[in-house]
């Protein structure tokens, strides 16, 4: 593989890492800034979230009902096309309910599609992720 279709891989898992960082943080503006402008949030028990303007209001109301302790695990980094590529991820740790204050073991996996902006830089473009159960 050449130097620059490993350095195109290595842009793209980091915007995953990125988001997945972010996210165990509740780091609402590093979160966004992983999306692209018409990004899709697709999350378990709720509509989608299109665009920056919805994604600004979920996370918010995500991370005031849900603390989350996430490791996590990049499974799979791929370049489809020279503007598209997908990473498959899989989470898991524990979730506190905040308003009873009840920890809870989780595990999720995670599929980004990301997309280049004009600019080079790769954003994630749709989000879908689904709870596969607690951990044991």
């Amino acid at each position: 593989m050449s130097k620059a279709f490993n350095e195109e891989l290595a842009a793209i898992k980091a915007n995953a890492v990125a988001y997945l960082t972010a996210f165990n943080r509740a780091d609402v503006a590093a979160v966004l800034a992983t999306y692209a402008d018409d990004g899709v949030l697709m999350a378990p028990g709720m509509p989608a979230a299109v665009g920056k303007d919805e994604l600004a209001m979920v996370y918010p109301g995500v991370f005031a009902t849900v603390g989350f302790d996430m490791t996590y695990e990049i499974k799979e980094v791929v370049q489809i096309s020279a503007d598209w590529a997908f990473v498959r991820s899989a989470t898991e740790g524990t979730e506190t309910n905040k308003a009873t204050g009840v920890v809870m073991p989780a595990a999720y996996q995670e599929l980004f599609l990301l997309c280049k902006s004009a600019a080079g830089a790769w954003q994630t473009a749709r989000y879908c992720t689904s709870k596969i159960g607690p951990t044991v």
